[in-house]
């Protein structure tokens, strides 16, 4: 019995540590983070500075198991892997994540070069810089994005950072979702629309870190939803954005709304987020999403890319990587680029990092950006016929797919939706 009674005694201090320790964790880390500018100021709520990592030495070299579900299983950012022997480890490389601190070994696979794949995955492709060199490059259109605690200082995007709040984030610190998404829109070297300002709002979709996880189920067709979830937080995010229109000038206020997320009716704020949508719509703001079937009747899909492919050259692209299985699903669907992508990264003001396997989350910021190049070109366009003329100047492209062949009946062409959409303009006026 002392026996018992001297274990819960010591035990008493361990549980009183450990309940400290989660209200620290909750206080310092979990608890939503809430920063507002005044009224409807434009400016940046809160400076947001880099995470710290570094660079760690790979003693062996992760084996890639195609039969995995993982879309990345080898990760190399911030990685020291020049005592590895890569010869032969083309496949390895390929689907592997890295980044612009990762070091590399004297000798690779021939097939595989590191710099040309980070560089190429800069290239929006589909010769979006083409159009750059020709003045189209969304000067004077601004980009609404709604996503994760941002790295504000980036340097892709820093100088067009226009305003940044946060309304019920998780995270004080920065996180990689928010910081691509935004070089994907507007960077520097890496967006569709490097001219764009930028209006910002991370914003979380649960109450906490820990609801995410509560009570899964599968709606009608077996898609997975949490009813942790909710949409309230980017409901409210949305009003602000419109709130925030109301103080801009014609040129300056928020053409497009970007948000890399899909939205399931079944999940709690629903309505609400529907119904802040609907308004923005109402006062002619795109509100890109990944169920933009939904809204729109266009469903939007994202295009593979080889690791060394020429992102200009239509060869170089095939059906999204997790989308090969189900690719006749999006049959109908507007494809974009999305596998194969470098984007800024949060470990400094010049880190980036390359991922050869992209989600919707990355296709997104992208049409977000080719519609404000249309936006530039003809001031008075909608997201309705900017829509239609995408799928009637798509491009039509067989690829092999899993061993068979498969069309990709419109796969996006800027340089011809950008034509027309400016010889519709000038017919206008």
């Amino acid at each position: 019995m002392a026996k018992k009674i001297k274990k819960i005694l010591l035990a008493i201090p361990i549980l009183i540590a450990a309940a400290v320790a989660l209200l620290a964790i909750y206080v310092f880390w979990i608890q939503p983070v809430t920063t507002r500018t005044a009224g409807t100021d434009i400016d940046i709520a809160r400076r947001v500075e880099a995470n710290q990592q570094n660079v760690e030495k790979l003693t062996k070299l992760p084996r890639y198991d195609e039969t995995a579900a993982e879309p990345v299983q080898l990760d190399f950012r911030s990685k020291d892997l020049s005592d590895l022997n890569l010869e032969g480890k083309l496949l390895e490389l390929e689907h592997g994540m890295f980044s612009n601190e990762t070091i590399w070994p004297t000798v690779l696979p021939q097939e595989y070069n590191p710099d040309i794949v980070f560089e190429n995955g800069k290239n929006p492709g589909l010769s979006i810089r083409a159009l750059h060199e020709a003045g189209i490059t969304g000067a004077g259109v601004s980009i609404g994005i709604i996503d994760q605690t941002l790295y504000t200082e980036h340097s892709e995007y820093k100088s067009k950072l226009k305003h940044y709040e946060e309304i019920h984030a998780l995270s004080k610190i920065p996180e990689m979702h928010g910081a691509a998404v935004a070089s994907l829109a507007v960077g520097e070297t890496t967006g569709v629309s490097p001219s764009s300002d930028l209006y910002f709002i991370a914003s979380a979709l649960s109450d906490n870190l820990g609801t995410m996880l509560w009570a899964r189920g599968q709606d009608s067709k077996g898609i997975d939803y949490s009813r942790g979830i909710t949409y309230r937080y980017y409901a409210e995010a949305i009003q602000r954005f419109l709130e925030l229109n109301e103080t801009l000038s014609e040129k300056e206020k928020i053409r497009v709304i970007s948000i890399s997320r899909g939205f399931n009716k079944l999940d709690d704020g629903y309505k609400e987020f529907h119904a802040a949508v609907k308004k923005a719509k109402d006062k002619g703001i795109f509100v890109v999403t990944a169920t933009l079937l939904n809204d729109y009747d266009v469903g939007l899909a994202g295009l593979g890319k080889t690791a060394m492919g020429d992102p200009d050259e239509l060869a170089s692209y095939s059906v999204g990587s997790w989308m090969k299985e189900d690719a006749e699903d999006y049959q109908n669907y507007l494809f974009v680029p999305m596998d194969g992508r470098t984007y800024a990264g949060t470990n400094g003001a010049v880190n980036y990092q390359y991922d050869p396997v992209g989600g919707l989350s990355w296709t997104i910021p992208y049409l977000a950006g080719v519609y404000a190049l249309a936006c530039q070109v003809n001031p008075a366009i909608t997201p309705e016929l900017f829509l239609e003329t995408a799928v009637e100047t798509a491009d039509s492209l067989i690829v092999d797919n899993n061993g068979a062949s498969f069309q990709i009946k419109y796969l996006l062409n800027p340089t011809k939706l950008i034509e027309k959409l400016k010889v519709q303009d000038t017919i206008s006026r």
